[in-house]
């Protein structure tokens, strides 16, 4: 009786033509994988930078004009002595790291809304009374790369850029894989002041 069953052979040949097929077929898995992993930190990117344009387009559109900040309803403040601790009120159309806008809750109470960029991080502080020196308050964007904010012409602009981790950078040392900055986004309402 002859036995059955694959001979020395025959393994040697199957694993040869299986080990060429996936030769053939690593640089495709390779490259879906690295797109998968694209497209799902682009996603988290993305989600980050909306919300966080999502809360400044909100409170914008809910200002109110305010003698402390020139009759303004938005004070973008810049630091033009140097130091940390003293911020002035900007001349119209000048780029600053802090923006305050006034507003009012659901009450209809005053409220300040600071967003200051501190320590690259973007942080948010509500305050009841005026004080262009406030500075803390929750981080709701970290890693902040480039940021500024400029009022004009009842436009609100602002420009972030976050610095993203080195596996995702692309060639050459840029960081072009993924996009990683809101750039001049523009927020007002009609009669905002």
């Amino acid at each position: 009786m002859k036995k059955k069953g694959f001979t020395l052979i025959e393994i040697i040949m199957v694993t040869a033509v299986m080990g060429i097929v996936m030769l053939m077929f690593s640089p495709l898995i390779s490259a879906f994988i690295g797109a998968q992993d694209r497209l799902y930190n682009q996603s988290k990117v993305d989600s980050r930078l909306n919300e966080v344009v999502e809360f400044i387009k909100r409170d914008v559109r809910n200002a109110r004009s305010d003698s402390n900040l020139g009759g303004k309803p938005v004070g973008v403040f810049i630091n033009k002595d140097g130091d940390d601790k003293e911020d002035d009120l900007s001349d119209e159309g000048t780029t600053g790291k802090k923006i305050i806008i006034y507003t009012t809750d659901l009450n209809g109470d005053p409220k300040y809304v600071q967003y200051a960029l501190e320590d690259n991080k973007l942080k948010i502080k509500i305050e009841n009374d005026f004080d262009s020196n406030l500075t803390g308050g929750t981080t709701i964007l970290s890693d902040v790369e480039i940021g500024e904010f400029k009022y004009k012409d009842k436009i609100l602009l602002f420009h972030f850029k976050i610095d993203i981790p080195e596996r995702l950078e692309g060639k050459d040392g840029k960081k072009d894989k993924i996009r990683n900055e809101v750039r001049d986004v523009g927020i007002t309402r009609i009669n905002l002041e």
